[in-house]
């Protein structure tokens, strides 16, 4: 939109709009825009073309026969909204396909944490050594087994992930 040298809106020509107010619902209002955004009018330039051709943008087929049809300008192609909608449950997909490969990766990075950094056996014998006891130790032998069991359950639900 155009504006003059004191920043208003410029006029389209000779003929001076007022300001009016409507009551439309809130749907009503956003495809008043869109169909206006689509066409590269404002609401108000979209709605005086409407009146000016005597256009409705919604008919019924028997008023068909009646009244011209709203069809674009020879070469002017009107931007489907069903374009959009397409668009939108591509992206939906697109995106449910990433929470998925997420997912995956991230089972995938818990294991090879697991079994990359922590190191099981050094904190095996970490363990055992605060016991204060010799390896031959009956105490120590059985803590040793309850580890190393301990140990291959998590590598074992690690591999699960």
């Amino acid at each position: 939109m155009k504006r003059d040298i004191q920043g208003k809106f410029a006029l389209k020509n000779d003929d001076y709009r007022s300001v009016r107010s409507l009551r439309l619902t809130d749907d009503t209002w956003r495809a008043l825009g869109v169909i206006a955004e689509c066409l590269g009018l404002t609401r108000a330039d979209y709605l005086e073309e409407i009146v000016s051709r005597n256009l409705l943008p919604s008919i019924t087929p028997s008023e068909a026969e009646h009244l011209p049809s709203v069809t674009p300008l020879e070469g002017e192609h009107l931007p489907s909204i069903t374009r959009y909608e397409q668009e939108i449950e591509r992206l939906k997909a697109q995106v449910q396909n990433l929470q998925e490969n997420n997912s995956e990766m991230r089972k995938g990075a818990a294991f090879i944490f697991i079994q990359d950094v922590v190191n099981f056996e050094t904190i095996r014998d970490r363990i055992l050594f605060e016991l204060k006891l010799g390896r031959q130790a009956n105490g120590y032998k059985t803590a040793q087994k309850a580890l190393n069991r301990l140990i291959a359950e998590l590598k074992l639900l690690a591999t699960r992930l």
